[in-house]
């Protein structure tokens, strides 16, 4: 997840937000915002913040600049002399001789998935302009979620099933009242009506950003808890102009991952329709294209 207007607290001792000091325009603007990563090796915090929109998502590269040993090596000694990981200890690997030590993580589980993304993943975004107060509940949230840990007797010990990376995104995104939270804590029969995989949650982001057929139908929003909720204390809904979605693919050219396209999303064999959804909104230019996007709205 990347926060436009939060910023990584510098002298915090473990990972946290503030506010950015100045609305910053540019992309290269160390203001700009933050990147937001949650790493089943953790285990003092929940979550790792990753300052700058460029280191966040395609690791200070060019375009058309290949991604090399040296150019890997250089952006891992930037998140060491960064301080990135001040605070953060892991757990061990399985194969580990010792406890788990940063430079390690990094190249085994750190880049590439906390960072620099482009460098092996696609990713695929959905923006969704926020108010500055639903920021300020966002931060809240995930400052309070490092802090049990950092702060707190227990570690965080991350389950795909019951509390993994996608989880606090969802439930970060629910502090703000954007959609429901889902639960890390329930009975393990229930946690299966909790689960949180990845390219569902940008479909299903994806799909409250883009359904406006009741816009105008107050008490259809009344019956929807959290549009309800994030109506009447934030004066916001969920399809708001600017609302885009986009995909960015692996780095090319790229000496050392491979750059197929993937989208992998779970589904039942009753229901075949995450994937296809994906594929449909992102060819619609009204949810790709700025002016597409604006246009509609001036009309709608």
């Amino acid at each position: 997840m990347y926060l436009k207007g939060a910023c990584r607290a510098e002298d915090a001792p473990f990972p946290q937000l503030r506010r950015c000091r100045v609305a910053a325009t540019s992309l290269d603007d160390p203001e700009h915002g933050v990147g937001i990563s949650v790493n089943r090796w953790f285990k003092s915090v929940n979550w790792v913040a990753i300052p700058g929109y460029h280191l966040f998502f395609d690791g200070n590269l060019k375009p058309g600049e290949t991604l090399t040993q040296a150019q890997y090596d250089a952006v891992e000694q930037q998140a060491i002399d960064g301080g990135l990981y001040r605070g953060v200890t892991f757990h061990r690997y399985p194969d580990a001789q010792s406890d788990t030590d940063l430079r390690e993580f990094l190249q085994r589980d750190g880049i590439g998935t906390d960072f620099a993304l482009q460098f092996a993943r696609t990713v695929f975004c959905a923006r969704l302009p926020v108010t500055p107060p639903m920021m300020d509940q966002v931060i809240a949230f995930l400052n309070d979620k490092n802090r049990e840990y950092a702060e707190g007797k227990a570690d965080y010990n991350w389950s795909g099933f019951a509390d993994n990376c996608v989880h606090t995104v969802r439930n970060a995104l629910a502090a703000a009242n954007i959609w429901s939270p889902l639960s890390v804590r329930a009975v393990k029969f229930r946690q299966i009506f909790n689960l949180a995989i990845p390219a569902n949650e940008f479909v299903n982001l994806a799909e409250l950003m883009t359904q406006d057929d009741d816009l105008g139908d107050y008490r259809t929003i009344l019956d929807d808890g959290p549009r309800r909720d994030a109506f009447h204390e934030f004066d916001w809904l969920p399809t708001e102009p600017g609302a885009l979605l986009k995909t960015l693919p692996v780095h090319e050219p790229n000496d050392l991952y491979g750059t197929r396209f993937r989208l992998f999303t779970l589904q039942s064999p009753f229901l075949m329709g995450k994937t296809q959804r994906a594929i449909d909104l992102l060819s619609d230019p009204r949810f790709v294209d700025l002016d597409a996007n604006l246009h509609y709205f001036a009309e709608k």
